[in-house]
């Protein structure tokens, strides 16, 4: 391996790395709403102001998530050009 390819292999890997980083987030922010979406549908406990209240703040966490995973997206696809710009793909 030559001095040229060291650079491209690491970030090839860092990329990997986010991609992998990036599927389990989304995979855990799915169930974790699946979970609390359930649990506020069988809940007795809680009054429909708290349940109003709580899916409000579910919703707001929803956004904020989306917005870093988004963030996440768009440095994968900057490395992605750092390793192979895009005037150099077939």
């Amino acid at each position: 391996m030559n001095g040229e390819q060291v650079p491209k292999q690491v970030l090839k890997l860092w990329k990997a790395s986010w991609e992998t980083y990036l599927k389990t987030i989304k995979a855990a922010d799915e169930q974790g709403g699946r979970l609390l979406d359930l649990m506020l549908e069988q809940s007795d406990s809680l009054q429909e102001s708290a349940k109003k209240l709580v899916k409000q703040w579910v919703e707001n966490s929803r956004e904020i998530s989306k917005s870093y995973l988004d963030t996440i997206e768009q440095n994968v696809k900057k490395i992605e050009e750092m390793v192979e710009p895009p005037e150099k793909k077939p």
